[in-house]
């Protein structure tokens, strides 16, 4: 099932298993595309956004794996997962995309869409 939210912020955990969390960037318009079928190279998904800022260094397609968190208006954490900067397709330019390496954990209130299609 695709989940959407029109905007929020993209926060990245500084050390693992920590409370620590630092702002990357803003984000409009982020897309989880739901569950990935077996053997499509992502394991669970991605997120597709629009980012207000995408100069961070967290923003490297070539870091490991880091643990991420969307967080809404209210400071109030959505969406929460182990992921990459995904380079490899992006869909629209000026747009990131994050690959999701664990089944993610949705904290909060997304919109529901139509079940997410094979592209």
């Amino acid at each position: 099932m695709s989940r959407r939210i029109d905007h929020c912020d993209l926060q990245v955990q500084l050390t693992a298993g920590s409370n620590e969390w630092q702002l990357v960037t803003g984000l409009s318009e982020a897309e989880w595309t739901g569950f990935a079928p077996a053997g499509c190279g992502v394991d669970q998904g991605r997120i597709i956004a629009f980012p207000a800022d995408a100069t961070s260094a967290f923003l490297d397609p070539d870091a490991p794996d880091q643990r991420w968190r969307l967080i809404d208006a209210d400071s109030e954490p959505l969406f929460e997962f182990l992921g990459y900067v995904d380079d490899r397709r992006p869909r629209k330019r000026g747009w990131i995309v994050l690959g999701i390496s664990t089944t993610p954990e949705l904290l909060g209130a997304w919109a529901e869409l139509q079940p997410a299609t094979t592209d």
